[in-house]
């Protein structure tokens, strides 16, 4: 994956939410220090970047999963 061009948090907030469900992390692993060390040590670009606590990596997912279910039930309309 490249990471050139322009930072996107939003982005970055989607790829973050999808670890935490591959991944079967728990919420609070994001305010870990040593993850959030991580992701400081990577995020060369100059701009700055919001890491995420634990409760909106939870509403990122509920939403995630309500995406998920109107685009169940759409499929299903006639």
């Amino acid at each position: 994956m490249s990471l050139q061009g322009s930072w996107d948090q939003d982005k970055f907030e989607q790829l973050l939410t999808k670890w935490v469900v591959a991944c079967d992390q728990p919420f609070d692993e994001v305010e870990k220090p040593e993850f959030v060390n991580l992701m400081e040590y990577t995020h060369c670009a100059g701009d700055s970047f919001n890491l995420l606590k634990h409760n909106a990596i939870k509403c990122c997912i509920i939403k995630l999963g309500d995406e998920m279910i109107d685009g169940i039930c759409e499929m299903f309309l006639v």
